[in-house]
């Protein structure tokens, strides 16, 4: 149930994930994912302090570890900062890490972004988890087998990949395992709302399962790192280069435009390579989003599909927060 409501109640929905099949050419065919649903929230409130790792709820009535521990990794998503809905740190997400009834405080990592100021509206909802997105005895239907006969889910972990598959045979039993670990239960590991994840299939035939959550509303703040970042549409709407809000004129807050040698790079999985797009400044072809190879042609109504995973490229040697704005704009 909600604690005390401080914005409407997010419309439910349901998203169908596809991975593409090899279509008898042998090998594995790639798909870059996403979610675009998130886990219903399961409490919604206003905190009336914060620390800085903390929210504090003078109104709520949890109990100790409810949202975290054996009940499930849970994390809370700012939905206002001061009563504004555009404020700096809206749309910033954070895992919970310890609850308390007595003090009706909940501990958060990473630490909150600096400049937050109460009152805060926030939402806390579940992680999804490989068992939640994939089902916990792959309902999803991913061909299952070994590590190297599975189907196999990819994640970046920043400085290299972690990959899943479900195991269904040999030492280690029945269940979902990480490359590496075949005898440990990793079907609760966290998959993050904003990052994507690729599907390496070795089956002929496309497999599609049904993800149902709750619609992503209001903005979204991602963090961009220097290097490349595997990210998300969250929403249920295409966004396009122009609306995506990735490039805001400010290198500070945005994606470093330039020409194409060196500005940062927005890269779309075609199916067989990347199309790569980045925001130019100035030369031939003037100023806006092009594709490498057409910088004479506008790019702006590019799209990135709903449930689309993609990469950011960072060349510039400072990260920035992509606040990306809701989209459809309403329901």
């Amino acid at each position: 149930m909600f604690g005390q409501s401080t914005t409407t109640t997010q419309p439910i929905g349901l998203v169908t994930v596809t991975a593409t099949g090899t279509g008898g050419t042998g090998g594995t065919k790639t798909s870059f994912k996403a979610l675009a649903v998130t886990p219903e929230a399961v409490w919604q409130g206003k905190a009336s302090a914060v620390g800085i790792n903390t929210i504090t709820d003078s109104t709520a009535a949890w109990t100790d570890s409810k949202f975290n521990g054996s009940n499930g990794p849970h994390y809370v998503e700012i939905i206002s900062v001061n009563f504004s809905t555009t404020a700096a740190g809206v749309g910033t997400t954070y895992s919970i890490s310890a609850t308390s009834a007595a003090s009706k405080t909940i501990t958060l990592t990473p630490n909150l972004a600096a400049g937050l100021t109460a009152p805060i509206g926030y939402r806390i909802h579940k992680h999804w988890t490989i068992a939640s997105v994939f089902g916990a005895t792959n309902s999803a239907g991913l061909q299952g087998g070994n590590s190297i006969s599975a189907d196999q889910v990819v994640f970046s972990n920043g400085t290299g990949y972690d990959t899943y598959y479900y195991q269904t045979s040999g030492i280690g039993g029945t269940g979902w395992r990480k490359s590496g670990a075949a005898t440990v239960d990793a079907s609760g590991d966290i998959i993050y709302l904003d990052e994507c994840f690729l599907v390496k299939r070795g089956q002929t035939a496309n497999v599609s399962f049904i993800v149902a959550g709750a619609v992503k509303t209001g903005r979204t703040t991602i963090g961009i790192d220097p290097g490349m970042n595997f990210v998300s549409n969250v929403y249920s709407a295409a966004l396009t280069l122009a609306s995506s809000g990735l490039y805001t004129g400010s290198s500070t807050t945005g994606l470093a435009g330039g020409p194409a040698v060196s500005a940062d790079q927005v890269l779309l999985w075609n199916g067989t390579g990347y199309d790569i797009y980045y925001y130019q400044t100035s030369g031939l072809g003037g100023t806006g989003w092009r594709k490498s190879g057409a910088a004479t042609l506008d790019a702006s109504s590019t799209s990135i599909g709903a449930g689309t995973g993609f990469l950011i490229r960072r060349l510039n040697a400072t990260p920035f927060n992509w606040v990306a704005p809701q989209h459809p704009a309403a329901f």
